[in-house]
C-alpha cells in the first residue's frame, strides 16, 4: 500500500511529503472529544516550539530551556503575548506563575488559539522539564467533526515504520474511548492511510465498501 501512495508522490521533494491516518469515529454529535499525545515509536521532525511562563532568570527557566523549551520568562513573555506575538505552538506554566498569568488578562488571545494553560490538562504544572521532555517526544492528536487526523511519519519511512507508528496511535486512541463514559460512547469506525497529495486506503482489512448505499448502478453512473 505505501509503495502505491509513494507512487503518486513522484516528482516531488521527499522531504515535503508525509503519511497522514485519519480515523473515523462513530460518535454522538454532543459527546466528549478525543485528544491526547502519544508517543511514537518511530518519532519524526516536527515544528513544536514549546514556551514556558516562570520566573525570570530563575532556576526554572534554566531548566525549561535546557530541556528544549524555546523560551521562558514571566514579563518577557507575557508581555509580547499582550502585543499578540505569538512565537510557539505549545504553553506551559509554572505553579508559581499561575496568578501572574491570571492577572496578565492574555486568555482572550490564547483561549482562541488552544494555548492557554491550565491544570486539568497539564500544562500548568510543577513539573515544567518533564513537560517539556514529553512534549517534543510526543504527537498531539484531537477529534474534529467525528474525525482524528494526524501525521505518522515523512515519505522516507519504511512500511515497518509507519506500520508501528500507527499501531501506537490507535492503541492510545483505544485507550482514550474505553475511559469515555458508557452513555457517550464513540467506536473506531475506519482507519485511512493518505499521503499529502494521494488518496485514501482503508485500513480496515478487507477489500468491502464501508459504504453500505455502493451498488454497481451507483458505480456504472456519471462521476
Amino acid at each position: 500500500m505505501t509503495s502505491y501512495l509513494r507512487a503518486v508522490e513522484v516528482g516531488r521533494p521527499p522531504d515535503s511529503i508525509k503519511y497522514d491516518i485519519a480515523v473515523k469515529l462513530k460518535t454522538l454529535k454532543n459527546g466528549p472529544v478525543v485528544k491526547n499525545r502519544v508517543r511514537l515509536p518511530h518519532p519524526f521532525g516536527s515544528d513544536v516550539r514549546i514556551a514556558v511562563i516562570c520566573k525570570d532568570d530563575g532556576p526554572t527557566a534554566a531548566a525549561a530551556l535546557e530541556a528544549g523549551a524555546v523560551m521562558a520568562g514571566e514579563e518577557t513573555l507575557l508581555a509580547p503575548i499582550k502585543e499578540g506575538k505569538i512565537l510557539f505552538t505549545h504553553l506551559l506554566c509554572h505553579d508559581e506563575s499561575a496568578k501572574a498569568l491570571q492577572e496578565a488578562g492574555v486568555g482572550r488571545i490564547l483561549g482562541p488559539k488552544g494555548l492557554m494553560p491550565n491544570t486539568k490538562n497539564g500544562t500548568i504544572t510543577s513539573r515544567i522539564a518533564v513537560m517539556v521532555r514529553e512534549m517534543l517526544g510526543a504527537e498531539e492528536y484531537k477529534e474534529k467533526m467525528g474525525v482524528v487526523r494526524m501525521g505518522i511519519g515523512p515519505l522516507n519511512f519504511t512500511p515497518e515504520m509507519i506500520s508501528a507508528n500507527i499501531k501506537a496511535v490507535m492503541a492510545s486512541i483505544k485507550q482514550d474511548l474505553a475511559k469515555i463514559d458508557h452513555q457517550f460512547a464513540k467506536q473506531v469506525e475506519e482507519v485511512v492511510l493518505s499521503t499529502t497529495n494521494g488518496p485514501g486506503f482503508s485500513l480496515n482489512g478487507g477489500f468491502k465498501s464501508v459504504d453500505e448505499k455502493i451498488t454497481p448502478e451507483v458505480l456504472c453512473s456519471a462521476v
